[in-house]
């Protein structure tokens, strides 16, 4: 019943890169661990009562509900409807899609950062691009808004949610035309004053449900849908006003305290390099670390996700 969870790799890379497109170097980045969920049949359930006969006896409505893979991550959720006639909507997994994402940052002309994401639908994925979301702590953060695409208002963000999720920006295209299919990139584009941090951010296929009936399913079907923590989801740079308040101190044991975490990303090369930028932060040598970042980038031994936080953290 429900849920068969098993751990697959997917591909969504995150790299921050002046130039997007540009070759990213810093050795092989480290595939990022996914949950690769199966839809189960639905839960035990009751019939439920749709109406009392003449002498005021219930009747009973039995969609009878279930479950059949069609593959590619595609699901044919059937059952009885009120009509007597067998229904079919036909479910659409959201993590079948093989992303790669690409972000650079620039100093826009009022001295803010422009955050530029190259988002990649591989070949290899099973369906178009439908969504991707990056978070932020920024509640200054501005999604660029472009034709044919949605992107986040800022002024209706819910304040009822907790801060990693309060100040999150979501793109996705809108309209046929504007689909990303596999092997197809779209580019999103946000600005904030905010430093940039490591934080998370999501992708998630077209199309979660396509809707082929004039009824809406048994709750015990709807139950089925996979939510956002089913998505495709990595680690990029995004802007995080919790960084752009800290002293140059704490800017400093912040890096230190996330090179394992770059190096275990694949944005750090080996451990030499990694231990030299530990301790040459931690003796506070600002100078050298931003010299040295820069040929390391040059020579690909790391990621630009190093290089622009090393850069700009250190200013």
């Amino acid at each position: 019943m429900g849920f068969k969870v098993t751990t697959a790799i997917c591909l969504l890379q995150m790299a921050l890169c002046p130039g997007l497109g540009a070759d990213l170097g810093a050795g092989d980045r480290l595939p990022l661990q996914n949950k690769n969920v199966e839809i189960g049949q639905p839960a035990p359930y009751a019939p439920e009562v749709e109406g009392y006969d003449k002498k005021g006896n219930p009747v009973y409505w039995d969609p009878k509900p279930h479950v059949v893979p069609l593959g590619d991550g595609k699901y044919a959720f059937k059952w009885i409807g009120h009509s007597g006639r067998e229904l079919t909507l036909v479910y659409q997994r959201p993590d079948v899609v093989d992303v790669i994402v690409e972000a650079d940052l620039v100093l826009t002309p009022k001295n803010h950062f422009g955050y530029k994401y190259l988002v990649r639908n591989l070949k290899t994925s099973k369906q178009n691009f439908g969504g991707f979301q990056v978070q932020t702590f920024s509640p200054a953060a501005k999604p660029e808004k472009q034709p044919g695409f949605y992107a986040t208002d800022p002024a209706f963000r819910r304040t009822q949610l907790p801060p990693e999720e309060r100040f999150g920006i979501y793109f996705s295209p809108l309209g046929e035309e504007r689909q990303t299919r596999p092997g197809q990139s779209v580019v999103f584009e946000l600005t904030s004053p905010d430093l940039p941090g490591i934080l998370q951010c999501h992708a998630h296929a077209d199309t979660l449900t396509m809707m082929g009936v004039g009824e809406e399913p048994p709750a015990v079907l709807e139950d089925l849908y996979l939510r956002r923590d089913a998505w495709p989801h990595g680690y990029t740079i995004g802007p995080d006003e919790r960084i752009s308040n800290m002293s140059a101190k704490a800017r400093l044991e912040y890096l230190t305290e996330h090179l394992l975490q770059m190096l275990q990303l694949g944005w750090i090369e080996d451990k030499p390099t990694m231990q030299w930028y530990k301790d040459n932060l931690q003796a506070g040598k600002t100078v050298e670390v931003r010299t040295r970042a820069q040929k390391d980038f040059e020579r690909k031994l790391i990621t630009s996700e190093v290089y622009g936080l090393m850069s700009y953290l250190l200013r």
